[in-house]
C-alpha cells in the first residue's frame, strides 16, 4: 500500500495513487471489465478528485485503464490476439532480463532469489492456485520483478512491469475460473523453478534465458486451458 501522505522526492501525490492502482491490478483485485469511480478513488485515497484524475491518465497512456466513449473508466477486456502478443513480448523480454540478472548478480542477491523461490513452492506442489490466487500472484510477481529490477536495464525493468500489470487482470480470471487443476503444469513448474536456480548459481545466462521463456510460455498455456482457450496457433 502507498502512503499517499509521504510526499517523497520524485513522488507526486499521483503518482502514488498510479503505483497503488498498479498494484490493485497486479494483485487481481479488478478483472477484465471492471469499473472504477475517481469519486470513490478519491474517497478512498483520502484526497481530491484531481490526482486521481491524473494518476488514471497515466496508467490509461499504459493501456492498463481504458475510457469508453461513454466516459466510463474500466478495466480493458484482452483479446486473444493482445495476450498473444503479451506473453510473446514477455517471453522475449523476462528471458533476456533474466540472461543479464545472473551476469551481475551479487552473491546476496542469488540467496534473495533463492528464498523467493522457496516462497512459490507451496503452490506448485499441489495447492490449488484457486484458493490461494493472491500469495500465488504476488510470489510470482516478487521473483519476477527481484529479477527485472537488478537487470541493468532501466527500459528492460520499464517494461517487464507494464506488460504484467496489463496482462493481470486477465490473470486473475484465469486463476479463478472454477476447473480442474493441471497437475503435470504444476510439476512442471516447480521444476524449471530448481533449473532456474541452478542456472544462476552458475552464472549460465544462455540456460537461464531459455528456461525462464519456457517458463513464461508453459504458464500461457496454463492459463489459456483456464479460460477454455483452444491452444491451436498460440505463440509458444
Amino acid at each position: 500500500m502507498v502512503d499517499l501522505e509521504a510526499n517523497r522526492a520524485g513522488h507526486t501525490l499521483s503518482g502514488q495513487i498510479a503505483d497503488a492502482l498498479r498494484h490493485r491490478l497486479l494483485m487481481g483485485e479488478f478483472l477484465p471489465g471492471a469499473k472504477l469511480s475517481l469519486r470513490s478513488l478519491a474517497a478512498s485515497y483520502g484526497t481530491s478528485m484531481q490526482p486521481v484524475r491524473d494518476a488514471v491518465s497515466s496508467l490509461v497512456a499504459e493501456d492498463a485503464l481504458e475510457i469508453t466513449p461513454t466516459r466510463v473508466i474500466q478495466v480493458p477486456e484482452l483479446s486473444r490476439q493482445n495476450c498473444d502478443d503479451i506473453f510473446r513480448m514477455r517471453a522475449l523480454i523476462e528471458g533476456d532480463a533474466a540472461a543479464l540478472f545472473v551476469r551481475r548478480a551479487s552473491e546476496q542477491e542469488f540467496v534473495e532469489l533463492q528464498a523467493l523461490s522457496e516462497a512459490v513452492r507451496p503452490a506448485q506442489l499441489g495447492m490449488a492456485f484457486t484458493d490461494h490466487m493472491r500469495a500465488h500472484i504476488r510470489g510470482f510477481n516478487d521473483w519476477s520483478f527481484f529479477v527485472g529490477d537488478r537487470c541493468g536495464s532501466p527500459l528492460m525493468m520499464t517494461l517487464i512491469h507494464r506488460l504484467r500489470v496489463r496482462m493481470a487482470p486477465a490473470v486473475a480470471l484465469a486463476l479463478c475460473r472454477d476447473a480442474d487443476e493441471d497437475y503435470s503444469f504444476l510439476e512442471f513448474s516447480t521444476h524449471i523453478m530448481m533449473e532456474m536456480a541452478w542456472a544462476a548459481r552458475s552464472r549460465d545466462g544462455e540456460r537461464m534465458r531459455d528456461l525462464r521463456r519456457s517458463d513464461i510460455l508453459t504458464y500461457q498455456r496454463y492459463l489459456y486451458r483456464r479460460l477454455g482457450w483452444s491452444l491451436e496457433g498460440a505463440s509458444f
